[in-house]
């Protein structure tokens, strides 16, 4: 038997034993009765047993009564059940003993017949009532009614006579129909316990699961009444213990609409819990928490059910954020732009134009390659700012992958576009400061204006307009504001044929040098050839390096292609006299990509050319934000012995911190000065010329003039004090046979006075030919 079920029977029948201590005190009072009045000895000694024995019984029953009533945990063990069990038959076994003894005296012994039919009744009414008062323990009623049948049948048996047979067969049988309803009683209030017991598991798992269930849940009767509202629910909305058969409109008025947002939720909320409308909505509460509720019909009522879903809420939220912005620098993404693009072409039907921005980041590959992606994270993040800074309300801003950016703009005119892109393209290119590196990048930008750039309303070709704007502007040069125009889809289309015959250009022998050569103006004498990259293809024909050269930039091939330059231009000098150095460029992709100190080293090796005949020249482009990682490998190649020259000085990103950090063997002029030297009002182009000449020999370094082309610039630069010239006024461009052959061996023996040398020849053809200077820096 289960020790809940063994505990409750044993509890019970102290319970009825403690009700039934005023029966007990009748057989108490019989006792005294009988001691008083009895004549017998016997009977006056059992009587005063039976009253003793009575007192006895009741004491022990009320004692063990309350001491089970008053426990805080009463019989926690089996061991204790039936110690308790075995407490009360000691209480009621002597009480059983004393009243046969007064039965079997009053039935035998004379004296006795006065009180025979009391006792009699007495032992009986003990007997009926033992199943009943003590069925909680068959075995205190065997004991109880064995003792009082025992003794009746013995009584019986010495008075003799075939009645007292009669009545011992009537007590046998007796005994027999109390053990049976004894057992029959037992086994009901054992089942019934059992049942209870099941019942109430039952209950505790379904009251343990309501309240450990990941929703809320309140149950309503079909009169709208609570029936029950489990843990969650009742934290929730405050919900007190006592809600069952809480009407719903005051668990509506007084716990759940006042922490829900809203002046209409009372009237919803009493929609939804009638079954009218949908069977699930969501509402927020005061403390910004939102609840998703559902209602479930149930024959007798419903079940409304309340989840927290702001944590999912939440996520979605954020999932949508990420689909529509850029986790890096938090502006909407391709997908966010398309949307507002669409959106904005259906606005703008028939209406006012916008425009539409595409920016490039110049050089950003270079910091990024430098410093790291989480530099280079930091860089976009700030780029980024300071383009909505400039846009402000005026527009719209998006990262539309890598490096690029789409501006949109509710500007259409020309000249207002072009001014916003001026400041966009000015505010991203100044430095930038970031984890205590001086970082600089620029900038180019391609603009369209919709309707005239995109004649099918369509958001591609719009996009597409910007983009191939944008490929203009960095063809030019960077740092520009280019506007799309019809025929750069034809440049663009060209611009990719270009870069894929390029990738073959090399393999298939198309790729050449020509020299010019660079004299000192003392004596007239070249002191060294800078090496020219020449394209011929056979379908495009000749291509000028301005074209191709950006172009291979672009696609990397210009690693592949400098060391080409690099390799022929060391073999050609070798034909040339000892003193004449040969000067190849270097572009900023060879830099960045693969081991050009490896490269020079290589390539030296090979030809046997000493180091100090080789001269590599560089762009201060190349010095913009990997400033630190340039000035590195550039000490290295010095080491050499080779010598660095610093090309186009005064133009793009000039700085005198340059010539600082390393020290320049030679710098070279840009031609624009040389251009402006003779014209009038010069003196700006003269008083920088004279500035950088001043500088070169303070340092140690040679200033050379570039792009020479008449012997009025050739007079100003002498005057100047310029140490060297290079330009059309002395030679074009030649193959190396030529230059080593001829113009090396004339200018060595006969260009102590050029412009002698040149008034005697008469000027050059130049028609046709390129200005070499012109084009973007790059090998060759």
């Amino acid at each position: 038997m289960p020790l809940p079920v063994y505990r409750a029977l044993i509890v019970s029948l102290f319970e009825s034993a403690a009700r039934n201590g005023a029966n007990v005190l009748a057989y108490a009072l019989l006792g005294l009765f009988m001691m008083l009045c009895a004549d017998a000895v016997a009977i006056k000694a059992s009587s005063a047993l039976l009253l003793a024995a009575s007192v006895l019984r009741i004491a022990v029953e009320i004692s063990c009564w309350r001491r089970i009533r008053d426990a805080a945990a009463p019989l926690s063990s089996t061991e204790e059940v039936q110690a308790s069990e075995r407490r009360y038959i000691a209480a009621t076994g002597p009480f059983a003993v004393t009243l046969a003894l007064v039965q079997g005296f009053v039935l035998v012994l004379p004296g006795g017949e006065p009180f025979r039919q009391i006792v009699v009744a007495a032992g009986l009414i003990f007997l009926v009532s033992a199943p009943g008062r003590a069925c909680g323990s068959p075995r205190a009623v065997a004991l109880q009614s064995g003792v009082i049948i025992s003794s009746f049948c013995a009584a019986m048996a010495a008075n003799g006579g075939a009645i007292s047979w009669f009545a011992i067969l009537m007590s046998l049988a007796l005994m027999r129909h109390l053990r049976d309803t004894t057992r029959s009683l037992h086994g009901t209030m054992v089942s019934m316990l059992l049942a209870r017991r099941a019942a109430e598991d039952v209950a505790e798992r379904f009251d343990t699961a309501l309240n450990n269930m990941a929703r809320g849940l309140v149950m309503l009767d079909r009169d709208g009444r609570v029936l029950v509202a489990n843990q969650i629910f009742s934290d929730l909305f405050g919900l007190p213990a006592a809600a069952v058969d809480l009407p719903v409109e005051a668990l509506i008025e007084t716990y759940v609409a006042p922490r829900v947002i809203g002046d209409t939720a009372p009237a919803a909320l009493a929609e939804f819990f009638a079954g009218a409308g949908s069977s699930e909505d969501q509402w927020r509460l005061v403390d910004g928490r939102i609840l998703a509720f559902s209602r479930q019909p149930m024959a007798e009522g419903s079940v409304i059910t309340v989840a927290d879903v702001t944590a999912e809420h939440e996520a979605e939220q954020n999932i949508q954020r990420m689909a529509r912005f850029d986790p890096v620098t938090g502006l909407p993404n391709r997908a966010y732009l398309g949307e507002m693009l669409d959106r904005t072409i259906g606005a703008a039907a028939g209406g006012d134009g916008f425009s539409l921005l595409s920016v490039d980041l110049d050089r950003f590959k270079e910091v990024n390659d430098a410093y790291g992606h989480h530099v280079g994270d930091l860089l976009l993040a700030e780029a980024a700012a300071r383009m909505r800074d400039v846009i402000g309300a005026r527009g719209f801003v998006a990262r539309f992958g890598g490096d690029e950016f789409v501006i949109l703009l509710e500007a259409a005119r020309r000249a207002t576009v072009a001014k916003i892109g001026a400041c966009v393209v000015r505010a991203v290119s100044a430095p930038y400061e970031i984890e205590g590196k001086s970082v600089r990048i620029g900038a180019s930008a391609g603009a369209a204006i919709f309707p005239e750039d995109a004649h099918d309303h369509d958001a591609t070709s719009l996009l597409k307009a910007a983009d191939m704007a944008l490929y203009d502007a960095k063809a030019s040069g960077r740092g520009a504001v280019k506007f799309f125009v019809e025929d750069m889809a034809l440049a663009v289309r060209r611009r990719r044929q270009l870069g894929v015959a390029l990738r073959d250009a090399l393999a298939n022998a198309e790729l050449s040098l020509a020299y010019q050569p660079i004299v000192a103006l003392k004596d007239g004498r070249a002191t060294a050839v800078e090496a020219l990259l020449r394209w011929t293809h056979p379908g495009f024909g000749v291509v000028s390096p301005a074209e191709f050269i950006p172009i291979a930039e672009e696609t990397g091939v210009i690693v592949e292609i400098g060391a080409y330059a690099l390799d022929r231009a060391c073999r050609d000098a070798l034909n040339w006299p000892a003193h004449v150095r040969i000067a190849v460029n270097l572009s900023a992709a060879q830099f960045d990509r693969g081991d050009l100190e490896a490269t020079v080293r290589e390539a030296l090796a090979r030809t046997g050319l000493p180091a100090e005949r080789l001269e590599l020249e560089i762009t201060e482009s190349i010095l913009v934000g990997n400033h630190a990682e340039v000035m590195t490998k550039l000490n290295r190649l010095h080491a050499l012995g080779v010598h660095i020259a610093l090309d186009d000085f005064g133009t793009g990103y000039s700085s005198l911190s340059y010539l600082n950090d390393f020290t320049f063997d030679k710098v070279k002029v840009d031609q624009s000065f040389v251009r402006d030297v003779t014209l009038p009002r010069n003196s700006k182009a003269v008083s920088i010329i004279r500035a950088v000449n001043a500088i070169g020999a303070d340092l140690n370094m040679t200033v050379v003039a570039e792009g020479v082309e008449t012997a009025e610039q050739l007079q100003a630069l002498r005057a100047l004090g310029v140490s060297g010239a290079q330009g059309y006024y002395f030679s074009q461009p030649a193959p190396a046979d030529e230059i080593g052959l001829i113009l090396l061996k004339e200018m060595a023996d006969s260009l102590v006075d050029p412009m002698a040398r040149r008034a005697r020849r008469g000027p050059r053809a130049k028609a046709g030919k390129p200005d070499e200077k012109t084009r973007p820096r790059g090998s060759g």
